[in-house]
Protein backbone atom coordinates (compact mmCIF):
# COMPACT_ATOMS: atom_id res chain seq x y z
CA UNK A 1 0.00 0.00 0.00
CA UNK A 2 1.57 3.15 -1.04
CA UNK A 3 1.13 5.78 1.92
CA UNK A 4 1.05 9.25 0.57
CA UNK A 5 2.61 12.43 2.63
CA UNK A 6 0.67 14.90 4.37
CA UNK A 7 -0.13 17.08 1.22
CA UNK A 8 -0.40 20.37 3.62
CA UNK A 9 2.91 19.33 4.98
CA UNK A 10 6.17 21.59 3.29
CA UNK A 11 8.33 19.84 1.95
CA UNK A 12 11.37 18.29 3.04
CA UNK A 13 14.82 19.33 1.73
CA UNK A 14 17.20 16.03 0.92
CA UNK A 15 20.09 16.75 3.21
CA UNK A 16 23.84 14.83 2.75
CA UNK A 17 24.44 11.51 4.79
CA UNK A 18 25.47 11.80 8.59
CA UNK A 19 28.68 9.88 7.66
CA UNK A 20 29.30 12.52 4.74
CA UNK A 21 28.98 15.41 7.13
CA UNK A 22 31.76 16.58 9.35
CA UNK A 23 31.27 16.17 13.10
CA UNK A 24 29.10 19.36 14.43
CA UNK A 25 28.36 20.57 10.97
CA UNK A 26 24.98 20.98 10.21
CA UNK A 27 23.59 18.79 7.12
CA UNK A 28 23.61 20.33 4.13
CA UNK A 29 21.34 19.83 0.93
CA UNK A 30 23.09 17.36 -1.80
CA UNK A 31 20.41 17.67 -4.72
CA UNK A 32 18.62 20.95 -6.32
CA UNK A 33 15.31 21.64 -5.16
CA UNK A 34 12.23 20.41 -7.75
CA UNK A 35 9.72 23.05 -8.63
CA UNK A 36 6.44 22.49 -6.70
CA UNK A 37 3.25 20.68 -8.36
CA UNK A 38 0.02 21.28 -6.73
CA UNK A 39 -2.61 18.33 -7.88
CA UNK A 40 -6.52 18.89 -7.29
CA UNK A 41 -8.79 15.96 -7.75
CA UNK A 42 -11.73 14.26 -6.05
CA UNK A 43 -10.77 11.18 -6.92
CA UNK A 44 -8.01 9.19 -5.46
CA UNK A 45 -6.85 7.49 -8.15
CA UNK A 46 -5.87 10.34 -10.91
CA UNK A 47 -4.18 12.12 -7.53
CA UNK A 48 -1.92 8.94 -6.86
CA UNK A 49 -1.14 8.69 -10.77
CA UNK A 50 -0.44 11.57 -10.86
CA UNK A 51 2.54 11.84 -8.12
CA UNK A 52 4.01 9.02 -9.58
CA UNK A 53 4.23 9.85 -12.94
CA UNK A 54 6.00 13.38 -11.51
CA UNK A 55 7.92 12.19 -8.55
CA UNK A 56 11.23 12.41 -10.20
CA UNK A 57 10.57 16.41 -11.71
CA UNK A 58 8.66 17.80 -9.19
CA UNK A 59 7.74 18.30 -5.23
CA UNK A 60 4.18 16.75 -5.48
CA UNK A 61 1.08 17.75 -3.31
CA UNK A 62 -1.98 16.41 -4.03
CA UNK A 63 -5.15 17.44 -2.48
CA UNK A 64 -9.28 16.09 -2.91
CA UNK A 65 -10.71 19.64 -3.26
CA UNK A 66 -10.74 22.78 -3.82
CA UNK A 67 -10.65 24.24 -0.14
CA UNK A 68 -7.39 22.18 0.47
CA UNK A 69 -5.66 23.37 -2.56
CA UNK A 70 -6.50 27.26 -2.17
CA UNK A 71 -5.29 27.25 1.55
CA UNK A 72 -1.82 25.21 0.44
CA UNK A 73 -1.13 28.06 -2.54
CA UNK A 74 -1.73 30.87 -0.10
CA UNK A 75 1.39 29.25 2.37
CA UNK A 76 3.52 27.57 -0.15
CA UNK A 77 5.28 28.58 -3.35
CA UNK A 78 3.66 26.43 -5.84
CA UNK A 79 4.91 26.69 -10.08
CA UNK A 80 2.71 23.99 -11.69
CA UNK A 81 -1.21 22.91 -11.17
CA UNK A 82 -2.89 20.20 -12.20
CA UNK A 83 -6.87 20.76 -11.54
CA UNK A 84 -9.73 18.44 -12.29
CA UNK A 85 -12.43 20.57 -13.64
CA UNK A 86 -15.35 18.55 -11.83
CA UNK A 87 -14.85 18.02 -8.50
CA UNK A 88 -17.29 18.17 -5.32
CA UNK A 89 -17.58 21.11 -4.51
CA UNK A 90 -15.69 24.34 -5.61
CA UNK A 91 -15.22 23.44 -9.43
CA UNK A 92 -12.27 23.53 -11.52
CA UNK A 93 -12.53 27.10 -12.53
CA UNK A 94 -13.71 28.42 -9.23
CA UNK A 95 -9.91 26.88 -8.13
CA UNK A 96 -8.23 27.99 -11.08
CA UNK A 97 -9.32 31.68 -10.37
CA UNK A 98 -8.69 31.77 -7.03
CA UNK A 99 -5.05 30.17 -7.47
CA UNK A 100 -4.33 32.69 -10.25
CA UNK A 101 -5.81 35.83 -7.66
CA UNK A 102 -3.22 34.27 -5.00
CA UNK A 103 0.05 33.86 -7.52
CA UNK A 104 -1.26 35.03 -11.66
CA UNK A 105 2.43 33.29 -12.32
CA UNK A 106 1.59 29.81 -11.38
CA UNK A 107 0.93 27.38 -14.96
CA UNK A 108 -2.49 25.52 -14.21
CA UNK A 109 -3.18 22.59 -16.48
CA UNK A 110 -6.80 21.47 -16.60
CA UNK A 111 -7.83 17.93 -16.68
CA UNK A 112 -11.85 16.50 -17.25
CA UNK A 113 -13.37 13.75 -18.18
CA UNK A 114 -16.41 15.83 -19.80
CA UNK A 115 -14.77 17.92 -22.48
CA UNK A 116 -17.11 21.12 -23.81
CA UNK A 117 -15.67 24.07 -25.67
CA UNK A 118 -16.72 26.52 -23.62
CA UNK A 119 -14.95 24.98 -20.62
CA UNK A 120 -11.95 24.81 -22.55
CA UNK A 121 -12.49 28.48 -23.28
CA UNK A 122 -13.52 29.60 -19.89
CA UNK A 123 -10.18 27.76 -18.63
CA UNK A 124 -7.79 29.32 -21.30
CA UNK A 125 -9.77 32.98 -20.58
CA UNK A 126 -8.98 32.24 -17.04
CA UNK A 127 -4.80 31.75 -17.59
CA UNK A 128 -4.62 28.07 -17.81
CA UNK A 129 -1.85 27.31 -20.29
CA UNK A 130 -3.74 23.52 -21.44
CA UNK A 131 -6.13 22.22 -21.40
CA UNK A 132 -6.21 17.91 -21.53
CA UNK A 133 -8.96 15.24 -21.25
CA UNK A 134 -9.12 11.96 -18.84
CA UNK A 135 -7.94 9.69 -18.88
CA UNK A 136 -4.65 11.29 -19.73
CA UNK A 137 -1.88 9.74 -22.06
CA UNK A 138 1.62 9.72 -20.13
CA UNK A 139 3.75 10.98 -22.95
CA UNK A 140 1.05 14.02 -23.36
CA UNK A 141 0.82 14.85 -20.01
CA UNK A 142 4.37 14.60 -19.43
CA UNK A 143 4.98 17.46 -22.38
CA UNK A 144 1.84 19.89 -21.13
CA UNK A 145 3.71 19.86 -17.65
CA UNK A 146 7.16 20.32 -19.53
CA UNK A 147 5.41 23.42 -21.36
CA UNK A 148 4.07 24.86 -18.38
CA UNK A 149 7.38 24.84 -16.41
CA UNK A 150 9.31 26.40 -19.01
CA UNK A 151 6.59 29.39 -19.41
CA UNK A 152 6.64 29.31 -15.58
CA UNK A 153 10.58 30.32 -15.91
CA UNK A 154 10.31 33.03 -18.63
CA UNK A 155 7.88 34.34 -16.36
CA UNK A 156 10.41 34.55 -13.66
CA UNK A 157 12.99 35.21 -15.43
CA UNK A 158 10.53 38.72 -17.11
CA UNK A 159 9.78 39.04 -12.87
CA UNK A 160 14.05 38.86 -12.05
CA UNK A 161 14.41 41.36 -14.26
CA UNK A 162 12.31 43.79 -13.80
CA UNK A 163 13.47 43.63 -9.86
CA UNK A 164 17.00 44.20 -11.13
CA UNK A 165 16.08 47.53 -13.35
CA UNK A 166 13.99 48.70 -10.20
CA UNK A 167 17.19 48.33 -7.90
CA UNK A 168 19.76 50.00 -10.41
CA UNK A 169 16.81 52.74 -10.40
CA UNK A 170 17.04 53.41 -6.79
CA UNK A 171 20.66 53.30 -6.75
CA UNK A 172 20.84 55.96 -9.49
CA UNK A 173 18.71 57.56 -7.56
CA UNK A 174 20.54 57.41 -3.97
CA UNK A 175 21.41 60.35 -1.84
CA UNK A 176 24.93 59.32 -1.88
CA UNK A 177 25.30 59.11 -5.75
CA UNK A 178 23.53 62.53 -5.98
CA UNK A 179 25.57 63.78 -3.41
CA UNK A 180 28.83 62.86 -5.36
CA UNK A 181 27.06 63.93 -9.16
CA UNK A 182 26.34 67.11 -7.52
CA UNK A 183 30.30 67.50 -6.90
CA UNK A 184 30.81 66.52 -10.56
CA UNK A 185 30.70 68.36 -13.40
CA UNK A 186 27.42 68.87 -15.44
CA UNK A 187 28.92 67.12 -18.46
CA UNK A 188 29.36 63.75 -16.14
CA UNK A 189 25.48 63.95 -15.11
CA UNK A 190 24.81 64.37 -18.64
CA UNK A 191 27.09 61.52 -20.28
CA UNK A 192 25.41 59.29 -17.61
CA UNK A 193 21.85 59.92 -18.66
CA UNK A 194 22.99 59.68 -22.15
CA UNK A 195 24.77 56.44 -21.86
CA UNK A 196 22.12 54.62 -20.19
CA UNK A 197 19.37 55.77 -22.24
CA UNK A 198 20.65 53.68 -25.08
CA UNK A 199 20.69 50.55 -22.99
CA UNK A 200 17.40 51.14 -21.40
CA UNK A 201 15.74 51.40 -24.86
CA UNK A 202 16.67 48.37 -25.30
CA UNK A 203 15.48 46.76 -22.75
CA UNK A 204 12.14 48.70 -22.95
CA UNK A 205 11.54 47.19 -26.58
CA UNK A 206 12.51 43.41 -25.81
CA UNK A 207 10.40 43.99 -22.95
CA UNK A 208 7.40 45.29 -24.85
CA UNK A 209 7.89 42.24 -27.13
CA UNK A 210 7.65 39.69 -24.84
CA UNK A 211 5.22 40.97 -23.21
CA UNK A 212 3.19 40.75 -26.51
CA UNK A 213 4.08 37.20 -26.97
CA UNK A 214 3.36 36.28 -23.68
CA UNK A 215 0.07 37.93 -23.44
CA UNK A 216 -0.89 36.09 -26.89
CA UNK A 217 0.12 32.36 -26.45
CA UNK A 218 -1.36 30.04 -23.64
CA UNK A 219 2.19 28.24 -23.93
CA UNK A 220 5.54 28.27 -25.76
CA UNK A 221 7.05 26.01 -27.25
CA UNK A 222 9.66 25.08 -30.23
CA UNK A 223 11.19 28.40 -32.17
CA UNK A 224 8.98 30.51 -30.33
CA UNK A 225 10.40 29.40 -27.11
CA UNK A 226 13.91 29.55 -28.24
CA UNK A 227 13.17 32.95 -29.39
CA UNK A 228 11.98 34.33 -26.24
CA UNK A 229 15.04 32.53 -24.49
CA UNK A 230 17.10 34.89 -26.40
CA UNK A 231 15.53 38.09 -26.08
CA UNK A 232 15.40 37.57 -22.33
CA UNK A 233 19.12 36.84 -22.38
CA UNK A 234 19.58 40.34 -23.95
CA UNK A 235 17.58 42.02 -21.49
CA UNK A 236 19.83 40.72 -18.60
CA UNK A 237 22.97 41.27 -20.27
CA UNK A 238 21.73 45.19 -21.47
CA UNK A 239 20.82 45.23 -17.27
CA UNK A 240 24.28 44.43 -16.38
CA UNK A 241 25.56 46.79 -19.63
CA UNK A 242 23.62 49.90 -17.21
CA UNK A 243 25.23 48.69 -14.35
CA UNK A 244 28.80 48.58 -15.78
CA UNK A 245 28.20 52.29 -17.80
CA UNK A 246 27.23 53.46 -14.40
CA UNK A 247 30.35 51.69 -12.43
CA UNK A 248 32.63 52.91 -15.27
CA UNK A 249 31.53 56.99 -14.26
CA UNK A 250 31.86 56.24 -10.60
CA UNK A 251 35.04 54.95 -11.12
CA UNK A 252 36.17 57.84 -13.26
CA UNK A 253 34.77 60.39 -10.25
CA UNK A 254 37.63 58.47 -8.51
CA UNK A 255 40.26 58.48 -11.46
CA UNK A 256 39.86 55.16 -11.94
CA UNK A 257 39.30 53.48 -15.52
CA UNK A 258 37.55 50.41 -16.45
CA UNK A 259 39.72 47.26 -17.08
CA UNK A 260 39.77 46.26 -20.81
CA UNK A 261 40.39 42.86 -22.78
CA UNK A 262 40.55 41.32 -25.80
CA UNK A 263 37.45 41.64 -27.90
CA UNK A 264 36.43 39.75 -30.89
CA UNK A 265 35.36 42.44 -33.64
CA UNK A 266 32.41 40.22 -35.16
CA UNK A 267 31.11 39.38 -32.17
CA UNK A 268 31.01 42.94 -31.11
CA UNK A 269 29.06 43.46 -34.34
CA UNK A 270 26.90 40.31 -34.44
CA UNK A 271 25.68 42.04 -30.40
CA UNK A 272 25.39 45.19 -32.71
CA UNK A 273 22.51 43.80 -34.97
CA UNK A 274 20.93 42.08 -31.65
CA UNK A 275 20.56 45.61 -29.49
CA UNK A 276 19.19 47.13 -32.52
CA UNK A 277 16.41 45.44 -33.85
CA UNK A 278 14.06 47.23 -31.12
CA UNK A 279 15.18 50.30 -31.01
CA UNK A 280 12.81 53.07 -32.42
CA UNK A 281 16.04 55.01 -33.91
CA UNK A 282 15.83 52.39 -36.77
CA UNK A 283 11.68 52.79 -37.52
CA UNK A 284 11.46 52.12 -41.11
CA UNK A 285 15.16 52.20 -41.96
CA UNK A 286 17.85 48.90 -42.09
CA UNK A 287 20.82 48.20 -40.61
CA UNK A 288 23.54 46.12 -42.95
CA UNK A 289 26.12 44.90 -41.24
CA UNK A 290 29.62 43.56 -43.04
CA UNK A 291 31.60 41.34 -40.81
CA UNK A 292 35.24 39.98 -40.96
CA UNK A 293 36.51 37.57 -43.39
CA UNK A 294 38.90 36.34 -40.59
CA UNK A 295 38.00 37.63 -37.15
CA UNK A 296 40.44 39.75 -35.29
CA UNK A 297 40.23 41.31 -31.51
CA UNK A 298 41.05 44.63 -29.92
CA UNK A 299 41.91 45.36 -26.21
CA UNK A 300 39.30 47.58 -25.17
CA UNK A 301 36.47 47.31 -22.79
CA UNK A 302 33.81 45.93 -24.21
CA UNK A 303 30.84 47.76 -22.82
CA UNK A 304 32.88 50.92 -23.94
CA UNK A 305 33.19 49.29 -27.35
CA UNK A 306 29.02 48.45 -27.84
CA UNK A 307 28.96 52.25 -26.16
CA UNK A 308 30.97 54.00 -29.31
CA UNK A 309 29.62 51.73 -31.96
CA UNK A 310 25.67 52.39 -30.64
CA UNK A 311 25.83 56.34 -30.32
CA UNK A 312 27.32 56.39 -33.40
CA UNK A 313 24.79 53.99 -35.12
CA UNK A 314 22.11 55.77 -33.90
CA UNK A 315 23.35 59.18 -34.95
CA UNK A 316 24.07 57.71 -38.32
CA UNK A 317 20.20 56.53 -38.31
CA UNK A 318 18.74 60.36 -37.06
CA UNK A 319 20.63 61.82 -39.79
CA UNK A 320 17.87 62.35 -42.44
CA UNK A 321 14.11 61.89 -41.51
CA UNK A 322 14.16 59.74 -44.25
CA UNK A 323 14.17 55.82 -43.93
CA UNK A 324 17.43 54.94 -45.12
CA UNK A 325 20.16 51.77 -45.05
CA UNK A 326 23.22 52.85 -42.73
CA UNK A 327 26.06 49.96 -43.08
CA UNK A 328 28.33 49.07 -40.61
CA UNK A 329 31.59 47.42 -41.72
CA UNK A 330 34.55 46.13 -40.77
CA UNK A 331 38.02 45.95 -42.31
CA UNK A 332 41.61 44.72 -41.13
CA UNK A 333 44.61 47.25 -42.55
CA UNK A 334 47.52 46.12 -42.86
CA UNK A 335 49.72 49.17 -42.93
CA UNK A 336 50.01 52.07 -40.75
CA UNK A 337 47.63 54.91 -41.52
CA UNK A 338 49.31 58.22 -43.40
CA UNK A 339 48.44 60.12 -40.51
CA UNK A 340 50.13 63.10 -42.14
CA UNK A 341 47.55 63.49 -44.63
CA UNK A 342 44.65 62.81 -42.69
CA UNK A 343 44.11 66.86 -41.96
CA UNK A 344 41.03 68.51 -40.75
CA UNK A 345 39.14 70.46 -43.75
CA UNK A 346 35.74 71.16 -44.70
CA UNK A 347 35.16 67.24 -45.20
CA UNK A 348 37.00 65.83 -42.90
CA UNK A 349 37.84 65.63 -39.00
CA UNK A 350 40.29 63.79 -37.05
CA UNK A 351 40.40 63.03 -33.69
CA UNK A 352 43.14 61.05 -31.55
CA UNK A 353 45.47 61.32 -33.85
CA UNK A 354 48.48 61.76 -31.62
CA UNK A 355 47.35 59.17 -29.41
CA UNK A 356 46.66 55.81 -31.91
CA UNK A 357 49.56 53.05 -31.73
CA UNK A 358 49.80 53.43 -35.71
CA UNK A 359 51.02 49.89 -35.71
CA UNK A 360 49.77 47.26 -38.11
CA UNK A 361 47.74 45.40 -38.06
CA UNK A 362 44.87 47.81 -36.99
CA UNK A 363 41.44 47.83 -37.92
CA UNK A 364 38.93 50.07 -39.15
CA UNK A 365 35.08 50.24 -38.37
CA UNK A 366 32.93 52.39 -40.20
CA UNK A 367 29.08 53.95 -40.14
CA UNK A 368 28.31 54.99 -43.20
CA UNK A 369 24.84 56.90 -43.49
CA UNK A 370 22.96 58.74 -46.29
CA UNK A 371 21.64 61.04 -44.68
CA UNK A 372 22.37 64.97 -45.51
CA UNK A 373 25.95 65.16 -44.73
CA UNK A 374 27.55 67.58 -42.14
CA UNK A 375 28.10 71.24 -42.84
CA UNK A 376 31.15 72.80 -43.12
CA UNK A 377 30.82 75.53 -40.23
CA UNK A 378 29.54 72.62 -38.32
CA UNK A 379 32.13 69.75 -38.67
CA UNK A 380 34.65 71.25 -35.94
CA UNK A 381 32.48 71.68 -33.55
CA UNK A 382 30.43 67.56 -34.09
CA UNK A 383 32.59 66.14 -31.01
CA UNK A 384 32.27 69.45 -28.72
CA UNK A 385 30.08 68.80 -25.36
CA UNK A 386 26.54 69.80 -25.41
CA UNK A 387 26.81 70.91 -28.87
CA UNK A 388 23.54 69.61 -30.94
CA UNK A 389 21.93 70.34 -34.31
CA UNK A 390 18.92 68.70 -33.10
CA UNK A 391 17.22 71.21 -31.37
CA UNK A 392 15.17 70.39 -28.31
CA UNK A 393 15.55 66.40 -29.24
CA UNK A 394 19.22 66.27 -28.68
CA UNK A 395 21.37 66.23 -25.44
CA UNK A 396 25.03 67.13 -27.53
CA UNK A 397 26.81 64.07 -25.26
CA UNK A 398 26.48 61.23 -27.82
CA UNK A 399 29.64 62.29 -30.04
CA UNK A 400 31.73 63.95 -27.45
CA UNK A 401 31.54 60.85 -25.54
CA UNK A 402 32.16 58.58 -28.13
CA UNK A 403 35.24 60.83 -28.75
CA UNK A 404 36.17 60.35 -24.95
CA UNK A 405 36.05 56.90 -25.15
CA UNK A 406 38.07 56.39 -28.10
CA UNK A 407 40.79 58.44 -26.64
CA UNK A 408 40.76 56.58 -23.44
CA UNK A 409 41.86 53.34 -25.39
CA UNK A 410 44.68 55.27 -27.66
CA UNK A 411 41.90 54.62 -30.55
CA UNK A 412 41.25 57.54 -33.48
CA UNK A 413 38.30 58.69 -35.18
CA UNK A 414 37.79 59.91 -38.41
CA UNK A 415 34.56 62.07 -39.66
CA UNK A 416 34.10 62.19 -43.40
CA UNK A 417 31.68 64.11 -44.91
CA UNK A 418 29.79 65.07 -48.23
CA UNK A 419 26.65 67.85 -48.00
CA UNK A 420 23.79 66.11 -49.58
CA UNK A 421 25.43 62.69 -50.08
CA UNK A 422 26.23 61.39 -46.09
CA UNK A 423 28.80 61.01 -43.62
CA UNK A 424 31.58 58.12 -43.04
CA UNK A 425 32.36 57.93 -39.49
CA UNK A 426 35.54 55.20 -39.17
CA UNK A 427 37.21 54.54 -35.71
CA UNK A 428 40.81 52.21 -35.70
CA UNK A 429 42.34 50.28 -33.15
CA UNK A 430 45.56 48.35 -33.17
CA UNK A 431 44.28 45.04 -33.49
CA UNK A 432 45.76 41.35 -33.54
CA UNK A 433 44.38 37.58 -34.37
CA UNK A 434 42.49 36.26 -31.22
CA UNK A 435 44.24 33.18 -29.55
CA UNK A 436 42.23 29.78 -28.82
CA UNK A 437 41.78 31.39 -25.16
CA UNK A 438 40.15 34.25 -25.63
CA UNK A 439 36.52 34.37 -24.34
CA UNK A 440 34.48 36.67 -26.92
CA UNK A 441 32.83 39.66 -24.94
CA UNK A 442 28.79 39.52 -25.32
CA UNK A 443 26.38 42.03 -24.76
Amino acid sequence: MIVAPDPMAAPVPSVATRSNVPQGAPAVSTQPVLPTMLVVDDEEGPRLSLRMVFKSDFLVYAVENGEKAIEYARHHPVHVAILDIRMAGRSGIEVLRSLKEIDPNIEILMLTAYETIETARQSLRLGACDYLSKPFELPVIREAAARALRLRRINDAVLATQERLHRLTDQLHDTALKEEMARTTNQIYAGVLHDINNPLTVIVGFLETLELRLSKASFLHGAELDSVREDLATVSKQVNTCYAIASGYLRSLGKRHLSSRDVRISQVLTDLQTLLKHHPAIKGGHLAVKLLDKDVTVQVNGTELIQILLNLTINAFQSSPKDQTVWVTAEVINDPLPLDRMVDGPGQLVVGRDLLANQSPLVALSIMDQGAGIAPDVLPRIFEPYFTTKAEKGTGMGLAIVSRLIRDHRGLICARTKVGEGTTMTVYFAAHEPSPSNEPFKI
